[in-house]
């Protein structure tokens, strides 16, 4: 099977395929597979926990009042 695309939707794609460290190839099969599961059989892919990587350190809400006793917003600074 053949696929062509207009020049600025390769490039698109191309720049894509790049940021996620994947060939153009693999990137267009992985998009065209997660549009066609969603389409077809209403499947959305499922978040992977956590969203960001926090380097090992703890949230800043689990450690507020670690923050505020460092004096965090005394005097009108951030």
């Amino acid at each position: 099977m053949s696929l062509y695309l207009p020049e600025d939707i390769k490039h698109r794609v191309a720049e894509a395929a790049r940021w996620h460290g994947m060939t153009e190839d693999d990137y267009m099969r992985e998009a065209i597979t997660r549009a066609v599961s969603q389409e077809l059989i209403g499947e959305r892919p499922r978040p992977r926990l956590p969203l960001f990587d926090l380097g090992g350190e703890p949230l800043t809400a689990e450690r507020i009042d670690e923050i505020l006793e460092e004096g965090f917003g005394k005097d009108g600074l951030a």
